[in-house]
């Protein structure tokens, strides 16, 4: 504890937004050498934190500042004691619905819904109800209407990450200013604009994302523009189907956009959640491509490295594949399947956990992404509220209402999965977040050295220690999962392997049944042996095939009886039949793709689909030829 004193630790911060008010507390510190007991004796309330009731909270990106609303509008409160605090009093109370910082915690965006004036003649909400403030000294900087928002949607003003430009986005296009206080400098036209992300790269031109929904059978698209540079027009630009809604997030360094899309309906049939799509983009232009994944199913989330080094995708349908993919979307670790629903990286990219919240039973996996090795697994049932501290040392849970009105609390662990550390039951609590900080105020630490467990110690009598009464698994103080054995065995049948990706390898192994020990690895000398038995075999299936092939063209021309082969196969003109609807079929598909095309002059083919086109010619000459049989 000495080298404690000596070296000061920084000080994590934790919010709770409860029925009490909001309380902000000293988290745990992360020192080295800080056993569990002691580091939950640091979390105490920060006395110098102004208490108070809140609907809704909202940290800036450096953790400087804190925004919530109160009785008076919305009070901004400096995260240090409450220094620097003030209360903007420019809002009715109880309005305010959507809080956003700037990236440098300059301004403050506010949206509340459009109200209707008391007084007919007036307009409603002339001073305009999407509103911005400087942090600073609250004056109101500027005002603009917003009668609909939607979560793509927000935040409708953005900042560059070093606040020289801020883009609005309006019904059809972006309008980019220096200063709100003056006119826009220039525009980005975009007609049926729902979405737009600004890339958190700092360097000229400024580089922004837009989404366009699809739009009377023309398919939705994410384009990439850059600024001041818009006479040379969209920069990256991908295309696709079935995209109602869509998010799409940069890298830390702007190199890259991951684009996923959702459509409530699936056209195939195959899910009643709807269908999902990922696509990766290069800011440059130089790449674009649909994300592959490991299994086939909903993409239930992807999310970057803090690093830009890489990004994981959890797809499939569960248990899920954790997939690690490099910058042009090329697998390159696999984390295993399981039944995992979100993903979260530590702050400095170095640990990530996967975890099944929402309708899943709530196990968690951490693993060392430098290393990639699985460090540990727990469990946080009914999480909803979940994340990292600023220094990566330790995973946070919380259940809160009104998702789940009983059991409310929060749950500390290590950063390897070990605890909890740390439980605080709450009557009711509504939200939990940790305070955020800036890049580099905190260290980037390895995993610390493990400690040896403790040793039982043995009785008075020196014999060992009496055994209990049975605990099933899911009972015990050490977790479990409480999985039924058939839940096991789905894991285990066919699911990929945690391991790095080889290239070319297949997506899913084979399976054997659960309790059957795995068939033993192929020698070189048997490989080859059973390659030579698959080669003599089709080779004896392309003789025989071209055997039947001779013997039906002899039939054909009358060299053999027509009438005995005719009586030996009855079920032809049923096969004939067959064929003709499954040729049918495939044509009708290939007249339906070059309507498409001929629609849409930028509409971009996939491989599949430029093979079937290939195959147009040979189709409709062996319709007519079984058609003249008939």
């Amino acid at each position: 504890m000495a080298a404690l004193a000596s070296e000061p630790v920084p000080i994590t911060k934790l919010l709770l937004r409860s029925k009490e008010g909001v309380r902000l507390f000293n988290g745990p510190l992360g020192a080295a050498r800080l056993d569990d007991a002691s580091a939950v004796k640091t979390v105490v309330p920060d006395e110098g934190f102004p208490t108070g009731h809140s609907n809704l909270c909202q940290f800036s990106p450096d953790g400087s500042l804190l925004a919530k609303t109160c009785a008076q509008g919305v009070e901004i409160v400096g995260t240090d004691g409450g220094v620097g605090s003030l209360t903007i009093t420019d809002l009715l109370p109880g309005r305010v619905q959507k809080l956003a910082f700037s990236p440098k915690s300059t301004f403050l965006v506010t949206w509340h819904k459009l109200e209707a004036a008391q007084d007919p003649s007036e307009a409603a909400d002339r001073d305009g109800n999407l509103r911005v403030f400087e942090t600073a000294t609250g004056k109101r900087l500027a005002a603009f209407p917003l009668k609909k928002m939607t979560t793509m949607a927000w935040p409708a003003l953005q900042w560059t990450s070093d606040e020289s430009y801020v883009l609005h986005m309006m019904s059809n296009e972006i309008r980019v200013f220096e200063s709100l206080e003056n006119g826009f400098i220039g525009k980005i036209s975009t007609p049926g604009l729902a979405s737009m992300s600004v890339s958190p790269s700092a360097s000229l031109p400024v580089k922004v994302s837009v989404f366009v929904p699809e739009s009377k059978g023309k398919p939705a698209g994410v384009k990439i523009h850059q600024f001041p540079q818009l006479a040379t027009g969209a920069i990256a630009s991908k295309t696709f189907y079935q995209a109602q809604e869509i998010s799409m997030d940069w890298s830390p360094n702007g190199a890259a956009v991951l684009v996923k899309t959702h459509t409530d309906v699936d056209a195939s049939g195959s899910s009643y959640y709807g269908s999902t799509g990922l696509y990766l983009l290069a800011a440059d232009g130089s790449y674009e491509a649909a994300v592959p994944t490991a299994k086939e199913g909903p993409i239930s989330d992807a999310k970057w490295s803090p690093t830009s080094r890489g990004f994981v995708v959890l797809a499939g349908t569960m248990p899920a594949a954790a997939t690690l993919y490099d910058l042009k979307a090329k697998p390159v670790f696999s984390f295993g399947a399981a039944h995992r629903s979100v993903i979260s990286f530590s702050p400095h990219g170095r640990f990530l956990c996967l975890a099944g919240f929402g309708n899943l039973a709530g196990d968690m996996d951490f693993w060392d992404v430098n290393k990639q090795k699985k460090m540990g697994s727990n469990n946080a049932h009914c999480a909803v509220n979940f994340g990292w501290s600023p220094d990566s040392r330790f995973f946070m849970t919380a259940t809160c209402a009104p998702r789940m009105n009983v059991d409310n609390g929060v749950k500390l662990f290590r950063y390897n999965g070990v605890g909890p550390i740390l439980s605080m039951d709450q009557e009711q609590l509504f939200e939990c977040a940790w305070c955020p900080s800036k890049p580099g105020h905190f260290p980037d630490r390895p995993q610390s050295p493990e400690r040896p467990p403790p040793q039982p110690k043995a009785g008075a009598g020196g014999g060992a220690a009496k055994a209990g009464a049975y605990r099933p698994p899911g009972a015990r103080a050490g977790g479990g999962s409480g999985r039924s054995l058939a839940e096991l065995a789905g894991d285990s049948a066919g699911a990929p392997q945690a391991g790095k990706v080889k290239a070319g390898a297949a997506a899913r192994g084979a399976s054997h049944p659960l309790g059957m020990a795995p068939p033993p690895k192929e020698t070189s000398s048997s490989a080859k042996n059973k390659a030579k038995k698959e080669k003599k075999k089709k080779a004896a299936e392309a003789a025989a095939a071209a055997q039947a092939e001779m013997e039906k063209l002899k039939v054909d021309s009358g060299s053999a009886g027509a009438p005995v082969a005719a009586a030996e196969a009855p079920a032809a003109p049923v096969d004939k039949e067959k064929r003709l609807r499954k040729l049918r079929k495939s044509l009708k598909a290939i007249d339906d793709l070059k309507a498409k095309i001929a629609e849409d002059a930028k509409y971009e083919m996939n491989s599949d689909q430029k093979a079937k086109l290939k195959t147009e010619a040979a189709v409709r000459a062996e319709i007519a030829e079984l058609e003249a049989q008939e």
